[in-house]
């Protein structure tokens, strides 16, 4: 009776929380901001940490190198705003006052593609899926960037909430082995060394997922910036964020953040959108053959087709957040299902 009553209780307590959970998705965002910015970081703590302190084997604590980290982290982020945001914010106002002209221009310039296919006295359907097409391309050219500019916003409206980011990564880099400990004992003792190691993994897993894909991001925004710039097409400032932005969307991402730029090439000249074109070719064959590989490695070891499916899967549930959690999303399932599906031969075993 005692057992039946406290296995219920734990159900209940469970199902609570998870509803609580639910209820609460305001405070989603800074933990998330939080958690990648303990996992960018934490690297970097350990190598202070480690570094010896006079002739004795004493080293520097914790908390004093995660201060000394975030301090470095706040040197290099006022650089980044000096020389980077101040001018990306320049950039911006004048694309925002553009924007209207640009709207036009894209409309007046799918109204002369659609002319030209008529004139080419090509079949009725393939005509009308052409016209759709060219439609739909360039309206989802403009409500991109102006979702962009959407949830630019909305993101600054949040700064309040976003004040908290440093003090939950400082506790998250500092308490981690102990906010482990205290998630372990949840589990009946035979079952706490499974979950140490199946935490250890998601963690492994998660980190070296979030490290490369932001040193990706960071690397495939500067390349597109430099090429933009080159290349002479209207805003790359931009441009180079809209792709660091998209860039954390595998696959399908980097062919996003390439309409825009292609698009405006275009309004130019079709010569200079065909430049674009090899240009955004050539960067993603560098991505996928050079710099994704190097960078990432195996780390979640997911099947494309996996990947796909579970953008898709994120995106319908929970729009580009979904898409960009997605991929991490799948690969801590994917650890979870290889350990309890033997979970069964283990218990055997034992």
């Amino acid at each position: 009776m005692i057992k039946s009553f406290a296995g219920w209780s734990k159900i209940i307590i469970l199902v609570s929380g998870f509803y609580i959970l639910s209820q609460v998705s305001s405070v989603y965002l800074p933990v998330i901001l939080a958690m990648i910015v303990a996992f960018v970081l934490n690297p970097v703590v350990n190598l202070f940490t480690a570094i010896p302190l006079g002739t004795r084997s004493r080293h520097l604590p914790k908390s004093a190198a995660i201060l000394i980290v975030f301090l470095l982290s706040g040197i290099v982020m006022s650089i980044a705003i000096t020389f980077v945001f101040l001018p990306f914010i320049n950039e911006f106002n004048n694309f925002v006052i553009d924007l209207p002209h640009l709207s036009s221009r894209i409309k007046n310039l799918t109204t002369l593609l659609e002319q030209r296919a008529n004139l080419a006295q090509l079949p009725d359907n393939i005509r009308s899926i052409l016209e759709e097409g060219l439609g739909g391309a360039a309206s989802y050219a403009v409500g991109l960037v102006r979702g962009a500019i959407n949830t630019a916003f909305s993101f600054a409206t949040q700064v309040i909430e976003l004040v908290v980011v440093p003090v939950l990564a400082y506790y998250f880099l500092k308490d981690w082995p102990t906010l482990k400990d205290s998630v372990v004992t949840i589990f009946p003792p035979s079952a706490r060394g499974k979950a140490i190691t199946v935490m250890g993994e998601m963690a492994v897993v998660v980190s070296n997922y979030i490290r490369g894909q932001v040193l990706i991001s960071i690397i495939m925004g500067l390349m597109v910036f430099c090429g933009m710039y080159f290349l002479q097409v209207d805003y790359p400032l931009v441009l180079g964020l809209l792709s660091t932005l998209t860039e954390t969307i595998p696959i399908l991402g980097p062919i996003v953040g390439a309409i825009p730029a292609i698009v405006l090439a275009y309004l130019v000249s079709p010569v200079l959108a065909t430049k674009v074109a090899v240009f955004y070719i050539i960067l993603h064959q560098l991505e996928n053959h050079i710099i994704v590989p190097n960078v990432m490695g195996h780390t979640i070891d997911l099947h494309p087709t996996l990947v796909i499916i579970s953008l898709l899967i994120g995106g319908h549930l929970y729009g580009i957040a979904g898409m960009i959690l997605a991929v991490p999303v799948a690969a801590i399932l994917k650890v979870l299902l290889r350990h309890l599906w033997n979970l069964d031969d283990l218990k055997k075993d034992g």
